[in-house]
């Protein structure tokens, strides 16, 4: 493995340390700590921990020098960019560098100066950062849960609690926000949002009810002066005067003048009051004599004559036809409307009536100006049980009113009393038992004074003062001394309030206007605040009964009346909503989406009830509908009004019809005017027993009392479906298809109709209170019950395991078994408001106020979970809720996102749970779980749903449910399967016997088998009899087989020994009879379980029990068949005690019992040789221990010396070798196995007989070396092989130096043969050495004509430096290239290649030089072959260096003449000049020059040579010699192996098919550049080696 890269830089790490620097002066300033601090020029800076003596910083840093890149590099200095420097290094690394700085800064490098990595510092700096940004993000995520979940808040606002989410949003964000890091924008963002959508006007959130202005009246009626009016009881129209004014108008709810009434005179009315039914307005004037009485019905206006002519205070009881009358004078004057009579009362006061009210329980209470206060019943008599004397007061009283309260007692009763306000600043609270006992409430100072009080609760008083302040205090005596609430609403002055018990709001009007203040928590609702002129104060508030209407007067002459409530009114058809607007105004709009297709509808009159069709719209009251067209606002106009017999009970609409319920009848007809025909239902006319009815597409839907649901077809005109429930049917609920209708029965009992397959459920988790049911208009899946205060989800599954199911929503977690566990828990609603329609999740409520509100159900709301800070946890809450809703798609889309193994498993759980198999595989790929992939796979086909639930249930392990489904299913025999695959065999015989009686056999024999396991003998017998009984025999032999083995092993058992036998060796199975003999011998019956197992060819045991039972003959023919080393153990121990010692050594042998062996061998049948051999052969100690005392004993020393070594008895060994002069056999049986002790003792054994050879090379095996060394040389040149051996072991430069001495002839002045000095530089791993000296050598051995020696050794250091990857010397390389050139051109002439011949010849002789031996004999082959080959110009030129005076004496007679004529004819020009070889392209440039050129001319690149041809190589015939890897031409290499299957180079024998063509030389021919090129250069580094011939 390659060692790292040495760092040459600092890189990531913070921490470095700077150490050696050796500078007196510098080192101690820069040699510290240092921490990455900074960055200058893109690089790091780093900073020294401590500062200098001085108090001067030490800082590394890159500075870049663009004008004088000299200056370029890392500097150590004070400061960035200094001019004082300590050193300086020219690297431009990314980080400071590790070594090469020059100090100082103009000095030579400090190679002591570097710089070390800290990176136990860096690590743990490292670790505190990481540290810290998991705490930053784990307080960045619990500050967005913060706000995340005032968000959630947010989006569920309503029109109440709206500013006081947004002032918690405020707070959190001003608390949270900062620690938010990088999420503050976009956190600003979200909330901006969420704040703009919450106030938004639209339905689609929590909707602002601002009050609507109804109607005003101004002083075109009433002048500009104040005003006084009064409501009808019934709400439906209102009386208005103004002061001064005459005429007294009559104006309905919608401002609309109804009558004018002209008064007696101009004279201010001080009262108006209606009576309790409506019909008579009493109308008092101040100082006039008579009481004014205005008949509505008769519009009459009758005078009221009083006898004392002096009206002051009136009032009409509450529950009776009587009207009380104070006078100035103090009398009363009680009318009866229905008697109209008068019936005075004198003397209750003495002063002037200034106040009184009426209880419901008509009685009255009167206040007077005398400073009393009397009570009195509807006669005008003092009460009874009460003192006749009147209340005397401290104060005038005013605002006199009456309340009921809950008793102090507890016991539920309620108590009367009357509240009195005195002088304005106290209140006198009086109770009606106790009447002389009042309790009087005081009042801070600071309040101001009473301006008006109202009564609420269970005794519970509202009170508003002059200065603003509005307090509630209670009644109840434990809790009077403390208010309970106390709030400046108005800036300056209070003029007037109100209270709307039905509304649950106080209205009260000051110098800034009115505000409405909740009664829930007393916080004003500021998005209904009333802003009036600042001059117009109000004059008097009135708030209607059911709290629809607020009105109010301004001394200004006007009567403003807003719409402060809507009735909750509203209808549905599909995503349409219809809802109530305005006293007779509808809206209709598409979803929650109020801009888009809405239509506006001004109805005829305020409607009762609302139905809603794809485009029309039904509104009514009692008897009489209106219909109106809405399919857009265009069309929108009544289409046809309708009256019936009886009151409206419900009315449904579709496209063309409407169906009306009325007195337990339906009437169907069309919606607008056609042919008038009206279908009633039932069609008996005496039966009026239908609970409910609705119209779905075209279908009417109708339930009965008794219980029955009917569908009838409006195309066909019939009953197309009935269903006949247990119990009356009270409401149903079908949906926007009609394809699921839910009732709720006369028990009170939920039920879910599927009227596809007649298939009715119950609605488990139901709510008793609920009493509507929505479903949801875009999944069919999901509906919700609604009761007053929460919405229940449920969600509807048509194909489950074992058929349909409903469940409940809740919260949702995931089970051990990854089970959803769903805990049902309702979405709850706000105060007031009710459920209308629901999309998606989405429910729209109408709010008390008239306005629309949108919320998530909180099974559907994936923001529910936005309180969890973990994200994950956020994520995995979701996945959750949407398989509780079974949204397959976002649970996988969810679960990619995760990747959790348990969700995984949850939603192919859940999947299964619906048999939605393809989604089940999914998950179960993602968990990933194989197993139920494959399973999965198998089942997916099935279409039955029974035998696809049984398959789940049995999943899920709930096998008794598997079983009943199964058995329902088209496949009922799948459940015997099951109980076979569970080894039920007793559940599986029962259901075989009916579903698949010929299963019988098997499933008795499975059942036999478990039995037998199980060792209920007996039993499992009876069933394998069973069995083969039931099976026809012949027709399965494996099934009749199975059963007789096992009525054979069972017989056994039973102690039938006969029997079982017997049939087990007739079936003749050796599986059998094995399993029976087992049995047999454990209940140790040893010799018939032999016997079986003998038959059974399990001849180990056969004859383990025959030896077991002493019956050696029974086992003596079977131990040539057994291989257990034991038996033959035991057998070779008997038959060696019985004498048998040839028997017992065979059965030693087979038990591989060798020490027994050799003991027999020697002891008993005196067979040494045979003892020898094995010892030899298994090289056995014990044995080897026997064996040398037997040859000791013998005399045969040899062989004792070498068993004792065999036996690692070396001591004995050596001392008995050198007594007995065996050293060789001591030494021969050591080998190259001994250890250098042995070794040194055989040595000195030499040394001391002067045998100095032997004893030098085993003092080189115990390596001392120089003493081997030293015994070598003295032995003289014979030994100089192995002195050389020694040297190259040893590698010591002293002994390598004795030895070269010793050669060179220093010691002894005989210098040795240079081969000597060439094998010591390999043996030293001197290659270049080597090559050099072999050089040398081949040079001599050329220069005395020995070539194929010269040749051979040139070869062989060519090998050497090859491989040891060394650089060839071209000297080494041309004299081995000519030398290969001369040897070949023997093969070439024999070939018949006399070019070649020639060529190689003209390249010998070109250096003729180097074969000074054969001078003349080259040149006279090359004149030869040169004419052979027509070479003539080569041929003339060495002819005639032939006849040169010093070659001419030494050539042959045979050719001198042949000589002489070629010289004596000279050739042509041209033909001296040409030569006869082709011009071929070089390997490296592809320059083309003659084939027998190794140098190239144009690229200067050496090219190898071919060793068949001695021609250039060639791309595309290249080839190796398989044996050398020399290369050669491929073409002319197998060409030559045919006729010489010796290699050229290296005279392997190489046959001609095992030469092949490289098709790619590249490598090849690189590593032959690098070869030469390396060789040119001393320093370069070596090529690697070639890559082998394929």
């Amino acid at each position: 493995m390659a060692a790292p890269p040495q760092a040459v830089e600092v890189g990531s790490d913070t921490h470095i340390t700077v150490q050696g620097c050796g500078h007196p002066v510098v080192g101690s300033i820069v040699n510290g700590s240092f921490i990455r601090n900074g960055e200058n020029h893109g690089k790091p800076t780093y900073k020294k921990t401590e500062q200098t003596k001085d108090g001067v910083d030490v800082l590394i840093y890159f500075w870049n020098d663009t004008a004088n890149p000299t200056f370029c590099g890392w500097w150590f200095g004070p400061e960035v960019g200094a001019e004082q420097v300590w050193a300086f290094n020219s690297s431009r690394l990314a980080t400071a560098p590790l070594s090469g700085w020059k100090v100082p800064y103009d000095g030579p490098v400090d190679p002591g100066f570097h710089i070390a990595v800290d990176r136990k510092a860096s690590a743990n700096e490292k670790r505190l950062k990481a540290e810290a940004e998991a705490k930053q993000h784990k307080e960045v995520d619990r500050a967005m849960g913060q706000i995340r979940q005032v968000l959630g808040k947010l989006k569920r606002a309503t029109a109440e609690n709206l500013e006081q989410l947004e002032e918690e949003l405020k707070a959190v964000m001003e608390k949270e926000l900062a620690a938010c890091g990088p999420h503050q924008s976009k956190l600003k963002e979200d909330c901006e949002k969420a704040v703009e959508q919450a106030i938004s006007v639209g339905p689609v959130s929590a909707r602002r009810w601002a009050m609507k202005k109804l109607f005003t009246l101004g002083p075109q009626y009433h002048g500009h002066s104040q005003v006084l009016f009064a409501w009808q009881p019934s709400g439906n129209y209102v009386a208005s005067i103004g002061e001064g004014s005459r005429n007294l108008f009559l104006f309905d709810r919608r401002g609309v003048q109804v009558e004018e009434v002209t008064l007696k005179s101009t004279a201010k009315v001080t009262q108006l009051e209606w009576d309790k039914d409506g019909e008579i307005l009493a109308i008092l004037q101040q100082k006039e004599e008579t009481v004014m009485l205005w008949r509505h019905a008769e519009n009459k206006l009758d005078m009221l004559e009083m006898s004392s002519k002096d009206p002051t205070w009136l009032s009409w009881s509450k529950s009776g036809p009587q009207l009380v009358i104070g006078t100035a004078r103090g009398n009363l004057i009680i009318y009866n409307k229905r008697t109209m009579k008068k019936q005075t009362i004198m003397g209750k006061h003495s002063k002037r009536v200034s106040a009184g009210a009426w209880h419901a329980a008509n009685l009255f209470a009167t206040g007077s100006e005398d400073k009393t206060v009397c009570l009195s019943n509807e006669d005008g008599d003092a009460l009874e049980g009460t003192d006749s004397e009147p209340l005397r007061l401290k104060n005038d009283p005013s605002m006199m009113q009456f309340a009921d309260i809950k008793g102090d007692g507890g016991d539920g009763t309620r108590e009367k009393l009357v509240s009195i306000v005195l002088g304005e600043v106290t209140l006198l609270l009086c109770n009606l038992k106790e009447p002389q006992k009042p309790t009087e409430l005081a009042f801070q100072p600071k309040y101001g004074t009473i301006k008006s009080y109202a009564w609420f609760g269970d005794g519970y008083l509202v009170v508003g003062f002059s200065q603003g302040y509005i307090v509630i205090i209670s009644s109840q005596m434990r809790e009077m001394s403390e208010e309970l609430s106390s709030v400046k609403y108005h800036r300056n002055s209070l003029d007037c309030l109100c209270c709307s018990k039905a509304a649950g709001k106080i209205a009260s009007a000051g110098d800034d206007g009115i505000k409405i203040i909740s009664m829930k928590d007393w916080t004003e609702i500021r998005n209904e605040k009333i802003q009036i002129r600042p001059e117009a104060k109000v004059t008097q508030m009135h708030w209607s009964e059911d709290g629809e209407l607020l009105s109010f007067s301004t001394e200004a002459g006007w009567v403003y009346c807003f719409l402060a409530k809507l009735q909750v009114l509203s209808a549905t058809c599909n995503t349409r909503l219809a809802y109530l607007t305005s006293l007779r105004e509808m809206t209709i709009i598409e979803g929650t989406n109020e801009s888009e297709n809405k239509v506006t509808i001004s109805t005829d009159l305020e409607p009762a009830f609302v139905a809603l069709g794809p485009s029309h719209l039904a509104t009514g009251m009692n008897n009489r509908i209106w219909f109106y067209s809405c399919a857009d606002q265009v069309s929108a106009q009544c289409v046809n009004e309708q009256e019936y017999i009886g009151s409206v009970e419900s009315v449904s609409l579709n496209g063309a019809h409407a169906c009306v319920l009325i007195d337990g009848r339906v009437y169907l007809h069309q919606i607008e005017r056609g042919d008038g025909k009206t279908t009633i239902f039932p069609r008996k006319e005496d039966d009026k027993s239908i609970t409910c009815a609705s119209i779905v597409g075209n279908f009417l839907i109708y339930a009965h009392s008794n219980g029955r649901l009917q569908y009838y077809s409006l195309i066909d005109g019939q009953e197309v479906n009935e269903y006949k429930h247990a119990n009356g049917i009270r409401k149903c609920f079908p949906n926007h298809e009609g394809t699921r209708v839910a009732l709720i029965d006369t028990s009170g009992t939920a039920w879910l109709y599927n009227p596809i397959n007649d298939d009715c459920i119950q609605i488990a988790d139901f709510p008793v209170t609920a009493d509507r049911i929505l479903w949801d208009s875009s999944d069919s899946t999901i509906f919700v019950a609604c009761d007053q205060f929460n919405l229940h989800t449920f969600v509807y599954s048509q194909v489950e395991v074992g058929g349909s199911g409903v469940r409940c929503l809740g919260d949702v977690e995931l089970g051990l078994q990854w089970e959803l566990r769903i805990e049902p828990s309702p979405s709850p609603l706000q105060h007031g408001q009710i459920a209308v329609l629901v999309v998606d999740g989405t429910v729209t409520c109408q709010q008390a106020s008239g306005g629309l509100y949108q919320q998530r159900l909180k099974s559907h709301d994936m923001s529910s979970n936005a309180h969890v800070a973990d994200a994950v946890e956020r994520q995995k809450g979701c996945m959750l809720q949407a398989l509780a809703l079974n949204r397959f798609p976002l649970a996988f889309k969810i679960g990619l996102a995760l990747n959790a193994r348990e969700l995984w498993l949850a939603m192919g759980r859940r999947a299964l749970e619906c048999l939605d198999i393809s989604w089940a595989k999914k998950a179960y790929r993602q968990a990933p779980a194989a197993g139920m992939v494959m399973y999965l796979d198998r089942i997916q086909t099935v279409e039955d749903k029974l035998l696809l639930s049984g398959h789940v249930s049995a999943l899920f392990g709930d096998f008794a449910k598997a079983r009943g489904y199964f058995l329902q299913s088209c496949s009922p025999e799948t459940a015997l399967d099951m109980h076979c695959d569970f080894l039920q065999w007793d559940q599986a015989l029962q259901l075989a016997q009916t579903l698949a009686p010929h299963r019988l056999g098997d499933i008795y024999l499975k059942s036999a088998m478990q039995l037998e396991g199980k060792n209920q003998n007996e039993q499992a017998l009876s069933h394998y009899e069973m069995a083969m009984r039931d099976h026809v025999p012949g027709t399965r032999g494996e099934h009749e087989a199975l059963c007789r083995a096992g009525i054979a092993r069972c017989s056994i058992r039973m102690g039938d020994l006969a029997r079982g036998m017997q049939i087990a060796l007739e079936l003749n199975d050796p599986a059998v009879c094995r399993e029976c003999a087992q049995v047999l011998a454990k209940m140790k019956q040893y010799v018939e379980a032999a016997q079986l197992y003998e038959a059974a060819g399990s001849y180990d045991q056969a004859a383990s029990l025959y030896i077991l039972d002493t019956n050696f003959e029974a086992a003596a023919p079977l131990m040539a068949k057994i291989s257990t080393p034991k038996l033959h153990l035991q057998f070779a121990k008997a038959k060696e005690s019985r004498g048998s010692y040839q028997d017992a050594l065979v059965a030693y042998e087979r038990a591989r019992d060798l020490d027994s062996v050799v003991r027999i061998c020697l002891d008993n049948l005196n067979q040494p040789q045979k003892a020898f051999q094995l010892v030899r052969e298994t090289k056995l100690a014990s044995g080897a221990e026997r064996v040398a005392e037997y040859c000791r004993k013998n005399g045969n020393v040899a062989g004792a010396v070498e068993f004792y070594l065999l036996a690692k008895n070396d001591e004995e060994a050596f001392l008995l070798a050198e007594r007995q002069d065996e050293m060789a056999t001591y030494e021969a049986g050591l080998g190259d196995n001994g250890t250098r002790d042995q070794y040194k003792r055989i040595a000195k054994y030499y040394e001391q007989r002067n045998i100095l050879a032997y004893a030098a090379r085993h003092y080189a095996n115990c390596e001392e070396y120089s003493t081997a060394l030293k015994l070598y040389l003295k032995v003289g040149e014979k030994e100089i092989d192995h002195a050389i051996e020694v040297v190259g072991r040893a590698r010591n430069d002293s002994l390598t130096h004795t030895l070269i001495d010793y050669l060179m002839g220093e010691t002894d002045n005989v210098p040795k043969d240079a081969n000597y000095v060439y094998r010591l530089h390999k043996a030293l791993g001197n290659y270049m050495q080597a090559a050099g000296t072999a050089h040398i050598i081949a040079k001599q051995e050329q220069e005395m004509g020995n070539y194929k020696q010269a040749h051979q050794l040139l070869f062989r250091t060519y090998q050497d430096l090859k491989s040891q990857q060394l650089a060839l010397p071209q000297e080494l390389w041309r004299r081995l290239m000519l030398l290969h050139s001369y040897v070949i051109v023997k093969r070439l002439v024999k070939a018949g290649d006399h070019p070649s011949a020639a060529i190689m010849l003209v390249r010998v002789a070109k250096n003729i030089q180097q074969f000074p031996a054969h001078v003349v004999p080259i040149l006279t082959s090359v004149v030869i072959e040169c004419q052979r080959a027509k070479m003539i110009g080569e041929s003339y030129q060495y002819a005639c260096t032939l006849m040169k005076p010093e070659y001419r004496k030494d050539v042959s007679e045979q050719y001198r003449k042949k000589i002489e004529n070629i010289v004596r004819k000279p050739p042509p020009d041209s033909d001296q000049r040409d030569v006869l070889e082709a011009n071929l392209p070089c390997m490296y440039c592809g320059f083309s020059f003659v084939e027998s050129q190794l140098d190239c001319l144009n690229c200067k690149n050496i090219s190898p040579f071919c060793i068949a041809s001695g021609m250039r190589m060639l791309k595309e015939d290249w080839s190796n010699c398989p044996a050398c890897n020399f290369p050669a031409r491929h073409s002319v290499f197998t060409a030559t192996l045919q006729q010489n299957d010796q290699c050229p180079m290296c005279d392997s024998v190489v046959k001609p098919q095992e030469v092949t063509l490289v098709p790619d030389p590249v490598n090849q021919i690189n590593y032959y550049k690098s070869l030469f090129q390396a060789a040119e250069s001393e320093s370069a580094p070596a090529p690697p080696p070639p890559p082998p011939p394929p």
